[in-house]
């Protein structure tokens, strides 16, 4: 079994991955294209990705990769993000005289305000994860750079937290999507069914989008999110991204027949359990 994550080790994604597989069954990727890459080619079978923050809201890179590369979603889990600021032990008595920090761009968007009243004119450098950053400054114990991540980072790479849970707001959470062919089980207590549809609206015209959501309403059908992204060819063009929780019976078949018979283009890209993890990780 290999399954990709956005790493190196220590990484939030990598969190949520231990959640389903082995630490021996995991492969860090760099980013998002070379992790969904290597799901397309079949180098790896699963790969954990953030989709979506309580402060940041969706991970954009993610959903428009998903809409180019059209994986399958297997499960789904909900973990709580905690963010710490870390340096080398070297600077931990001097962490107010930190010159530069680095980070992923959701961590530096989730300690915003933080940022904003301890460092307000500090160069930022932004990286392909939040490990990257804890590993940077390991790689540079002479200068005084700071990262923002989580504890496993700090503790992978020998680092001091200085400052503890910097996000924004308390109640911070990430999902995470897994992706792959082959349906998952897992023994996690499982909260609900969820399904997620990709479609693009018929023709461009008044109430074209209130038709489309008009079938789900009909059947009852409980939306938990919907969302627009640009489909990257000309100005105008756009994809809708629904999440909905499944319905016991046959409604959604009913709905999605009613839908391609007025040629909307559907695809549904994961009819998944959303699970409750393992151990609470920050």
């Amino acid at each position: 079994m290999k399954v990709g994550y956005l790493g190196p080790k220590g990484s939030f994604t990598y969190s949520a991955a231990t959640n389903f597989f082995a630490p021996e069954e995991l492969m860090s990727y760099d980013s998002l294209p070379a992790l969904l890459e290597a799901l397309r080619s079949g180098l790896i079978e699963y790969c954990m990705v953030p989709i979506e923050n309580t402060i940041e809201g969706s991970v954009l890179p993610t959903l428009d990769l998903i809409f180019q590369t059209l994986p399958t979603i297997q499960a789904e889990i909900v973990l709580p993000i905690r963010q710490q600021l870390m340096v080398h032990p070297n600077h931990a008595q001097s962490w107010q005289e930190t010159e530069l920090i680095c980070s992923h761009p959701q961590a530096l968007a989730q300690s915003q305000l933080f940022l904003m009243n301890h460092f307000p004119s500090v160069d930022i450098e932004q990286l392909g994860s939040t490990t990257l950053g804890a590993q940077k400054v390991a790689q540079n114990p002479d200068k005084k750079y700071a990262a923002i991540g989580s504890r496993e980072a700090a503790t992978q790479f020998d680092l001091q937290i200085v400052k503890e849970e910097i996000q924004s707001i308390d109640n911070n959470e990430t999902r995470f999507w897994l992706l792959g062919n082959q349906p998952l089980i897992s023994d996690l207590p499982q909260e609900k069914q969820k399904v997620t549809l990709l479609f693009d609206l018929a023709m461009d015209h008044p109430g074209a989008l209130y038709q489309c959501l008009a079938f789900f309403a009909a059947e009852k059908i409980n939306l938990t999110k919907i969302e627009s992204r640009t489909q990257k060819t000309q100005l105008g063009e756009y994809f809708f991204i629904i999440d909905l929780e499944r319905p016991q019976g046959d409604q959604l078949q009913s709905v999605l027949q009613q839908l391609n018979a007025q040629h909307f283009d559907v695809t549904l890209i994961g009819d998944y359990p959303t699970y409750i993890p393992k151990i609470r990780k920050s």
